[in-house]
């Protein structure tokens, strides 16, 4: 496995080769230019790295990092069913003592996050179907009840059972502004099943299954809403892996959903879906397993707005690769070229109109070989696995969430970005100071297979125009903290076969005083393929 990784590094360091000679990318800035997309960029694009996946071994120390980086919103799956009892006669389910849901909780309050459940992935014992409750279907479909859980049996107590879940989160644990998202990737069979066999992934009677499991936790979410006038329950769907109806099943669910949402008349506060960036590329740039993430973006959007006009689309999922081991594959998640796909990926959510989004997890998982523990570098994650590492180690994509959360004031205007080489400006005139988050990203990530990398190094020429106006003639400090294949990269480290250490941390690479060219001023630096930076400018 260490000899693989090393070749996948190889292979990389061949592509920067391949990629092209050095450029050079001359950017003005124009901080009395405001420049937004949506009422305000900067608070729009910190609002989409703001949410996150609480598992798998998140500690102290992670949360107090996710809590300083402006997490507001926590992921929390596999946390259903809950343990509990229906009554007998009123049918009401009493819910006990939900320790791994209550885990979730706390750590949503010690940052100041919302929870985001996802519910109706699991079943109560006593919503299962028995053998019993399938002998008239024959022997064969007999068969299937021991191999899986299927139901729910009844759906009278599933509702009721919905219902004490709102009561017990919104109300019980004081989480007013909670999120449910029902199942999780239904398309690919990520769903409840009420009876034996399952369908085939996105088929029209898996569809089916679906839609009605949908339609009766959104039932249940009106009748507890009337019991209890003025608390809301924030209810979304369809929770899709997403790209794979665009290309196989019967029909697109995104679509079918919306319609069917629309004609049934049914509850829906927000539309979820999944991405990660080795589905296809994200603005047509090559030809992926896929369509891009804008095409699927607008063709969803469009579908929003037929049926559904007003709801807004959240990323509920996202991570530079679905692949989660320690194949080559799978080291995106782990190094700059996540860090930087991260930054375009925000950049497109931006663009296309994504309301929020959620990163997959917290934490690596770890497991077990020749009886010790090893990271799985693998995840989308945003710190190594607390017990394998010794400590709360970064990756990479961590700091991209992390430059974004810096970002001051108001987005202003940027001229002279190449192909590759993005940039995002921001000013705040009254503290004197300017944030640009600079990404040159040109990489092509496949499905299931080591990536080539398309962007050249760039040398960057920032000019910022009215300088003086903004920063004053006392002097302008100047610092610049960078990611790339040999900075703040713990995954570089552990392939050149050292511990990842404070290393790891996001580092600044650069610092000094900037001096004024007239009423501008301007800064000079290279920035190599697959990197992500954060530059700042303070007049003192």
């Amino acid at each position: 496995m260490f000899k693989s990784l090393l070749a996948g590094v190889s292979l990389a360091a061949a592509c920067w080769q391949a990629a092209g000679q050095e450029t050079t990318v001359s950017l003005v800035v124009r901080p009395r230019t405001p420049f937004n997309i949506t009422r305000d960029d900067v608070r729009q694009l910190r609002h989409l790295a703001s949410g996150v996946g609480w598992e798998f071994e998140p500690n102290a120390a992670t949360t107090a990092a996710l809590k300083r980086i402006g997490i507001k919103t926590i992921r929390c799956i596999n946390v259903d069913p809950l343990p509990g009892y229906f009554e007998d006669g009123s049918g009401r389910f009493v819910v006990g003592q939900p320790d791994r849901l209550q885990a979730h909780l706390e750590t949503c309050r010690a940052v100041g996050a919302n929870p985001h459940i996802i519910i109706a992935t699991g079943l109560h014992p006593d919503l299962r179907v028995q053998v019993e409750d399938v002998k008239h279907l024959g022997e064969s479909v007999m068969g299937l009840v021991p191999s899986g859980v299927y139901g729910p049996k009844d759906w009278t107590k599933f509702q009721a059972y919905c219902r004490a879940y709102f009561e017990y989160v919104l109300l019980k644990q004081g989480f007013r502004q909670a999120k449910f998202e029902v199942a999780n990737e239904p398309d690919v069979g990520g769903a409840m099943c009420p009876l034996p066999p399952r369908p085939p992934m996105g088929s029209q009677a898996l569809y089916d299954t679906y839609f009605t499991l949908y339609k009766n936790v959104a039932q249940a979410a009106r009748q507890f809403e009337q019991e209890h006038p003025g608390v809301k329950v924030r209810l979304g769907g369809p929770a899709l892996a997403w790209a794979f109806t665009f290309r196989f099943g019967d029909f697109n669910w995104a679509e079918r959903f919306l319609q069917d949402c629309r004609r049934e008349k049914l509850k829906l506060d927000f539309i979820g879906v999944h991405y990660y960036g080795n589905l296809g590329s994200l603005h047509g740039e090559y030809e992926g397993s896929f369509p891009s993430f804008d095409e699927m973006l607008r063709f969803t959007l469009a579908a929003r707005d037929r049926y559904c006009p007003g709801v807004p689309l959240q990323i509920t999922e996202w991570g530079a690769s679905y692949q989660t081991t320690n194949e080559p594959s799978a080291a995106v998640n782990a190094n700059h070229i996540g860090a930087a796909w991260g930054a375009a990926f925000l950049n497109a959510m931006l663009e296309g109109g994504v309301e929020s989004a959620l990163y997959l997890v917290t934490t690596d998982l770890r497991q077990e070989r020749d009886g010790k523990w090893e990271n799985v570098w693998g995840w989308p994650s945003l710190f190594l696995n607390p017990h394998v590492a010794g400590g709360t180690i970064p990756k990479a994509p961590f700091h991209t969430l992390d430059m974004v959360s810096r970002l001051v004031g108001k987005r202003v205007a940027v001229t002279g970005e190449s192909k590759h080489l993005r940039a995002f400006a921001s000013a705040d005139a009254r503290r004197r100071r300017m944030t640009v988050l600079l990404w040159n990203y040109g990489y092509r990530i496949p499905e299931a297979a080591v990536g080539t990398e398309e962007a050249p190094p760039a040398q960057v020429v920032l000019r910022v125009e009215d300088a003086a106006r903004l920063f004053g003639r006392a002097g302008t400090a100047m610092e610049r903290w960078q990611v790339d294949a040999e900075t703040s990269n713990a995954h570089a480290l552990f392939l050149k076969g050292e511990r990842p250490d404070a290393r790891a941390e996001l580092q600044r690479v650069a610092a000094g005083e900037v001096a004024l060219d007239g009423s501008a001023l301007t800064v000079s630096f290279p920035m190599p393929p697959s990197s992500v930076c954060l530059l700042t400018l303070q007049g003192r």
